[in-house]
């Protein structure tokens, strides 16, 4: 299957990143926008999605908070993925455009942002084991 320790995690959120920073390569961004970019960048750079840029149902203006994980996939065609992301750059910015993601949430409002984020990777991290 996959090989965890390849796994790389690109997240904004603290608590995805306190979890899983012993366990795994996780990148660090300040945005939900610097996620997106940067997973990007991954996957121009050969890398595949090993979950979708705007997993759950929130929509990109909805919450602060990202995490993707990709993967390491050599010389093979990744255009598939490389298509998607730039769709989800897009529509994230689109939906900024729209109505833009509020600056502060109350810590209650952005813990819950943060724990369906962190639920989604919690529930695909056994799967690439």
């Amino acid at each position: 299957m996959w090989e965890i320790e390849k796994a790389v995690l690109i997240t904004n959120n603290p608590r995805v990143y306190e979890k899983y920073r012993d366990n795994l390569r996780v990148l660090s961004e300040d945005s939900y926008e610097q996620v997106l970019i940067r997973t990007r960048d991954m996957v121009y750079d050969r890398h595949v999605l090993l979950t979708h840029p705007q997993a759950s149902s929130l929509k990109p203006n909805q919450t602060p908070y990202r995490s993707v994980i990709v993967y390491p996939q050599g010389s093979n065609d990744n255009t598939d993925d490389i298509l998607l992301i730039e769709k989800c750059l897009e529509t994230y910015r689109r939906w900024q455009e729209i109505a833009p993601t509020p600056e502060h949430y109350d810590d209650r409002v952005a813990y819950d942002f943060q724990t369906i984020d962190l639920s989604v990777i919690d529930n695909i991290i056994p799967r690439i084991v």
